[in-house]
């Protein structure tokens, strides 16, 4: 299938944890690591290959911690990380602290020739006597071969997970009192760390009601109301927060009546990306949006949906032949069926065709200033 990308979010939320100096203890330690890699869809929970293992135990020996491995055993019969948790702590016995590694990894899509997985993983880790300290995370990984699954994926990912787990450690370690030694004392920092703030816009601040139509506010799969004009009456509140780029949900014509009692607020069931949806605002409330965003010397991501249209779009009548039509997804396991089948009902673009490809980047370049169709 031909490449066609146009948003790539990496969940990289380094600024989501405490910004802490590198730590390292000044009388070696033992940290028993407990590793959980759960299937996808079916199947038994099974350990990281050894190259995120060694990454890991890289990681913590720079912190002066020793690694001891956990089997995996103690662990696999808990589902929740919670209970895990406690599972890897009465397993661990004395051993001062403890981290749970916990992953799970699928198959996202072809690109090029290429196919992307996304690893999803949630690092717990404590002072055994100490509060708990968590960070989920997902790092997308390109590989090369289709006989490369899960474990390849891991293994691509390794450096970028046990560098989350030293900065995990870091505060672990901060917060254990007379035994770690800052590389430099914390200082007050004036500035803040940049970063994307998603705004779904419906549900983010309502700055016109003359667009509000049938919107229901005490209805969970109603429209509330959410415009462009109500970002922009908040965006000095958003860079406050100290981000620089506004994510937005989906903003182009859409299905805005219920599916199957399911709500469309969200605005991932497109109908036309050549249009705005009037919900939301015109051409012209964008372009001040945008004018905005550029004085304050801030960016804007457009979430542009390419896989599926909306139920009932127009399109699918109009140009059916620009549609797999192979009917909902029986077998998640299988990659094929992710990649080419309906999900949920959505029907599923062959972007692997000429005329999809140059028809969506056609429609999303519409979008980019300078770059009109």
């Amino acid at each position: 299938m031909r490449a066609l990308v146009m948003v790539l979010v990496v969940a990289f939320c380094a600024g989501c944890l405490p910004k802490i100096p590198r730590q390292r203890l000044s009388e070696r330690a033992k940290v028993a690591v407990a590793y959980i890699v759960d299937p996808g869809y079916s199947g038994t929970p099974f350990t990281p290959p050894d190259a995120l293992k060694k990454a890991i135990a890289a990681e913590l020996d720079d912190h002066n911690l020793e690694l001891v491995e956990v089997p995996l055993e103690a662990v696999s019969a808990q589902r929740l990380t919670d209970s895990r948790f406690d599972a890897l702590k009465k397993a661990a016995g004395e051993v001062p602290f403890v981290l749970l590694v916990e992953q799970r990894v699928h198959f996202f899509s072809q690109l090029d020739g290429r196919y992307r997985w996304e690893v999803a993983t949630t690092l717990t880790a404590s002072r055994a006597d100490g509060a708990k300290a968590s960070d989920p995370f997902e790092i997308p990984v390109i590989l090369m071969y289709d006989h490369e699954k899960e474990r390849e994926a891991i293994a691509n990912a390794a450096s970028d997970i046990a560098n989350r787990v030293g900065v995990l450690m870091d505060g672990v370690l901060a917060g254990a009192a007379g035994t770690a030694v800052p590389a430099a004392a914390p200082k007050a920092s004036s500035t803040r760390p940049s970063g994307i703030y998603f705004v779904m816009v419906d549900r983010f601040s309502n700055g016109d009601r003359r667009n509000d139509g049938d919107a229901a506010p005490e209805d969970s799969q109603a429209f509330h109301g959410g415009d462009l004009q109500g970002l922009i009456d908040h965006l000095d509140w958003i860079q406050a927060l100290g981000f620089d780029t506004v994510w937005l949900s989906p903003i182009f014509k859409m299905r805005t009546e219920k599916w199957h009692g399911y709500g469309a607020f969200h605005g991932y069931w497109t109908w036309d990306l050549a249009q705005l949806e009037p919900k939301f605002g015109d051409e012209l409330l964008l372009a001040r949006l945008r004018s905005e965003l550029d004085r304050r010397k801030m960016k804007l991501m457009l979430d542009v949906v390419l896989n599926h249209v909306g139920p009932d779009a127009p399109l699918v009548s109009a140009k059916p032949h620009w549609f797999h039509k192979r009917g909902g997804v029986t077998d998640w396991n299988d990659a094929t069926q992710l990649l080419m089948n309906d999900v949920h009902g959505l029907s599923d673009l062959a972007t692997e065709q000429d005329e999809v490809f140059a028809y969506l980047l056609g429609a999303a370049r519409r979008w980019v200033p300078g770059r009109q169709t």
